[in-house]
């Protein structure tokens, strides 16, 4: 890389012996590699070792190297380690590697690898929820009823004009109760979810909204591009392969301005969710939310933390589309 560094980076606190291990660290072209594939995404270290074709003995070295440079995080969620990109100051020495990094040539094979390891957890997600259906309302009513957060979305979206409550997308509906909120606040409310048994169950109880429509959809294969003024998705990032991809996706969904809105739990250590709520995550950090959404194209402009349910930690996220 053609780039010389300051040895005194006040922006981002390196010293003279961070930039020679950064150096180091980056010097070499799988580390350099990982850290693109780390840009806006987390994954675990057998998980890395599936995406590069790498033995786990050998990548974790390679990813103490980047550790030690400060160029990656650990963070745990339970029993699983998971790595991630290190968080930099815009405008820092290390955003600036970064964006090099970022700008290197795109790798077919590595993004079909990359893709697997997603398909993988969505799998997973995917035959939770055809087996549990049934189960999901008293499980939710357990973490996160609606009640908890409705006054507080519906306060979000009431502050937009009336020009920009035209079109709504909700993703993952759950029991349906919030559509009847949205078919009221909205001209044209559209529910996807990959559930076609949790579809069948809202459908039967929506049936008088003739202005709500029911997809049976993954998210991410969505193209109404640009055309959604809000998308609303309660207790749903934690169960998406890449909470990354979901931000970029509703980006590509919402028109320049549009709201997005979301409903999660904070960061909790309660991994019995996984095996009986079918989540990917537990929960998230505020930070997280507003790197991804950042990146996205989002400005986060307001967040309320709600009632506490069962050890659980509710926040609400308005994040508005700048670009």
């Amino acid at each position: 890389m053609n780039m010389s560094l300051s040895t005194h980076d006040s922006s981002d606190g390196q010293t003279d012996l961070d930039i020679v291990k950064i150096a180091k660290a980056i010097g070499d072209h799988l580390r350099a590699t990982v850290l693109k594939v780390l840009a806006n995404d987390s994954f675990g270290v057998l998980e890395l070792g599936k995406i590069f074709e790498v033995a786990q003995p050998a990548l974790s070295h390679h990813l103490r190297i980047l550790a030690d440079a400060g160029l990656v995080s650990r963070r745990k969620e339970g029993t699983h380690i998971f790595y991630q990109r290190a968080p930099v100051c815009e405008g820092s020495a290390l955003h600036a590697i970064f964006r090099q990094i970022d700008a290197l040539p795109e790798d077919a094979s590595l993004n079909q690898r990359i893709e697997a390891v997603h398909q993988l957890r969505q799998e997973k997600t995917r035959v939770f929820f055809r087996s549990h259906a049934a189960a999901l309302t008293q499980q939710r009513e357990q973490i996160c009823d609606v009640s908890v957060y409705r006054d507080a979305v519906c306060a979000f979206i009431q502050a937009l004009a009336p020009a920009q409550r035209r079109k709504v997308l909700e993703v993952g509906p759950g029991n349906g109760d919030f559509l009847f909120e949205l078919s009221r606040l909205f001209t044209h409310v559209i529910a996807v979810d990959q559930s076609a048994e949790i579809l069948d169950a809202i459908r039967i109880k929506t049936t008088e909204l003739d202005n709500v429509e029911l997809r049976h959809q993954e998210y991410l294969s969505l193209s109404d591009r640009h055309r959604f003024d809000c998308l609303v998705a309660a207790m749903v990032v934690h169960h998406m392969p890449s909470p990354g991809r979901f931000f970029q996706h509703a980006a590509k969904l919402l028109r320049k301005s549009a709201r997005l809105i979301i409903v999660e739990l904070t960061a909790h250590d309660q991994e019995w969710v996984r095996e009986h709520c079918g989540d990917v995550w537990l929960g998230f950090e505020e930070n997280q939310i507003r790197r991804w959404a950042d990146k996205a194209g989002f400005h986060v402009s307001q967040r309320q933390y709600l009632a506490q349910r069962n050890g659980f930690n509710v926040q609400v996220i308005c994040a508005d589309k700048f670009s």
